[in-house]
């Protein structure tokens, strides 16, 4: 993972321990969405980590009703210069 659980407890600004299974698969699940936006294997510079910290605090606050559509496409723009080009 390019992001610990303290990193996003942090970004989220949860200090208690109950949600950090939930943070921890929302971690995974973001990283994965992420390789799969940018074509490769998310490696761990700077704009990657902005990125998958900023979507897992768009998951954790919108978990009943959270839009992928949205979430994909922002990060599309966010990982724009670090994808792949794929034919």
């Amino acid at each position: 993972m390019i992001v610990t659980l303290k990193e996003a407890k942090r970004c989220l600004r949860v200090d208690h321990d109950d949600d950090d299974t939930i943070i921890r698969k929302l971690i995974r699940a973001v990283e994965t969405l992420c390789e799969g936006t940018l074509r490769k294997a998310v490696e761990p510079v700077p704009i990657n980590k902005v990125a998958v910290l900023l979507a897992v605090a768009y998951l954790y606050e919108h978990r009943e009703n959270a839009d992928m559509g949205e979430l994909t496409w922002m990060l599309r723009y966010i990982l724009a210069a670090e994808r792949e080009v794929a034919f």
